[in-house]
């Protein structure tokens, strides 16, 4: 009896060692691992990393440990993924600051760690800035929203007593509580910028002190992602982590050939890719997504749309305050002068970077495999990815507002251009082998056709003169009639026929004493709400075409016209 009671106690005091033992290798199973980046989805402004590594991991719990990660990672974005067989437990980022070494100087340890948690908390302030902002911007929109109703503005006219009474009530509780969150807001925002200024003043300090000490401090900090697996053997498999940075994006941009005002066009699709990371992108394979992962995803909401009878004297008075106010400032076109684009021949074409991307349509975003490794420095400067290059149908015109501009633009019509999943973004233009200009694609207009403008064509000569014999102004009772004509020609000097839209305009009354009449036009278009004259016609080789443009304006003796 005793000697089993003496082989029970050895026993389990062998299983104690044991399973101390085995507690003993769990709690120091930490394995470093060096991964390589593989793919980077870079979005219009961000980038998503994916790291991979072959890893090899004991039995039990094995902490694998991610070494040499970029500074600037979004936390809440980070994921892993494996293959193995083993059960990915936990995921974690670390960061462990070096140890301050002492000065030659003054024997003090140096300032390094507090740098660094301070720019990181600089950091998080940033973040904690742009959220005041969200919810600033969110309470102005509520706020104008209320003050825009019509009831309130008094822009109804058959409102009751107790209705106005009501919205005024409402008007009265809700701009309280915006302008009392606003305020909150206001104080929050006050207080961050004076953390935020104080972090930035300490460390500039530190780093000055650093700096007058004579030695250069290396950043030796490093951040890693730890990710903890649970496996019953020994095995090997494979690790994948991926996460977000924000220092890193592209934005699109094209180039536009064509030969001569017929055939195809050729559209050189392009983005140019910036990252600045803190780590060089070595032979990766790039997916670019017009996605945007820092645009909020709440869903709108719809406030009351409220309908009324029209009240002209309160659209009078806005209409009004809204022309003295405005400030009005028209968009020009620019061009960039001309140079010359070489063409170089050879018996077979060489493939570019285009030819080896594939378009991936989502439901709402577009994504770009780029199939050739591409190697992008961390230098935040813009380097140049080839997206794709296609031959697409265009349909050319020319057109010509001579009111405005005297020269005759080539403009291009594409159709079906939502098929090439672009996104907005400059092109440069080039017309028969010349850079003519620069232009702006935006394919979110709603219409069905692309309309591209290749530049000026200098062979289309558009001349708009004023007929001073038909330009003459009479009295007819107590009413003034004044009648303005201009004469356009316009020459084709090229040895093609050319499709011509031709655009001038009238004036729009707003007065019923005021009465605009076209009298002569050509045979043009009126559109009556706008005054826009528009004429449409095939124009010859070597053909002139002379358009006559006349309209009267008649209105009362006493007044004097305005804008005329």
């Amino acid at each position: 009896m005793k000697t089993l009671k003496k082989k029970l106690i050895a026993s389990a005091f062998l299983t104690l060692i044991a399973c101390t033992i085995s507690l003993v290798a769990v709690a120091s199973s930490e394995k470093k691992i060096k991964s390589k980046i593989e793919n980077v989805t870079i979005f219009t402004q961000g980038a998503q990393i994916y790291r991979s590594s072959l890893v090899s991991v004991n039995a039990g719990m094995t902490a694998l440990v991610f070494e040499g990660l970029e500074s600037a990672i979004d936390v809440r974005s980070i994921q892993a993924s494996g293959f193995g067989n083993f059960v990915i437990m936990d995921v974690q980022h670390s960061i462990k600051y070096p140890e301050p070494k002492k000065t030659d100087q003054t024997n003090n340890l140096k300032n390094v760690k507090q740098i660094k948690m301070l720019q990181d908390s600089l950091v998080m302030i940033d973040f904690d800035l742009e959220d005041i902002s969200s919810k600033q911007a969110c309470l102005t929109i509520e706020k104008n929203t209320l003050l825009n109703n019509r009831i309130i503005k008094g822009e109804t006219k058959k409102d009751t007593l107790n209705l106005v009474k009501e919205a005024l009530t409402f008007l009265r509780e809700k701009l309280n509580n915006i302008n009392s969150e606003l305020l909150k807001l206001k104080k929050e925002e006050y207080l961050v910028n004076v953390r935020k200024q104080r972090m930035q003043s300490d460390v500039f300090a530190l780093q000055t002190y650093n700096s007058n000490t004579g030695e250069v401090v290396k950043d030796e900090t490093n951040y890693s992602v730890i990710v903890t697996v649970s496996a019953d053997l020994a095995t090997n498999g494979t690790m994948n982590i991926n996460y977000m940075l924000q220092n890193a994006g592209w934005t699109p941009s094209y180039d536009l050939r064509a030969k001569g005002a017929g055939g195809n066009m050729q559209l050189t699709y392009k983005a140019q890719v910036y990252q600045n990371t803190g780590i060089d992108w070595t032979d990766v394979k790039l997916t670019l997504s017009t996605a945007s992962p820092n645009q909020s995803n709440v869903k709108p909401v719809l406030n009351t749309w409220w309908l009324n009878y029209y009240n002209p004297y309160a659209y009078d008075y806005k209409r009004k305050q809204s022309e003295n106010d405005k400030d009005a400032v028209i968009p020009q076109s620019k061009s960039t002068g001309s140079v010359a684009y070489q063409n170089q021949s050879s018996e077979f074409a060489a493939l570019t970077a285009a030819d080896f991307t594939v378009a991936k349509e989502n439901i709402i975003t577009v994504e770009y495999d780029i199939k050739l490794a591409y190697s992008i420095p961390c230098d935040g400067k813009t380097h140049f990815v080839a997206i794709q290059t296609k031959d697409i149908p265009a349909h050319y015109t020319h057109f010509a507002a001579p009111k405005l501009d005297k020269d005759a633009f080539l403009v291009a019509k594409i159709t079906n251009w939502d098929e090439l999943n672009l996104a907005a973004g400059s092109a440069n233009i080039y017309f028969d082998g010349t850079f003519v200009g620069e232009s702006y694609i935006d394919p979110s207009s709603l219409s069905d056709t692309l309309d591209l403008t290749l530049g000026r064509d200098k062979n289309m000569v558009v001349t708009r003169v004023k007929q001073k014999d038909k330009t003459k102004e009479k009295l007819i009772g107590e009413e003034k009639v004044k009648t303005i004509s201009y004469e356009i020609t316009i020459r084709n000097t090229k040895s093609s026929a050319s499709i011509f839209n031709l655009q001038d305009q009238i004036p729009v009354s707003q007065t019923k004493e005021i009465v605009v009449s076209l009298v002569e036009s050509s045979g043009a278009e009126l559109d009556e709400v706008s005054g826009i004259v528009n004429w449409k016609f095939n124009l010859k080789p070597k053909e002139t075409k002379k358009i006559v443009l006349t309209y009267t304006v008649k209105f009362p003796k006493e007044k004097t016209l305005a804008g005329l």
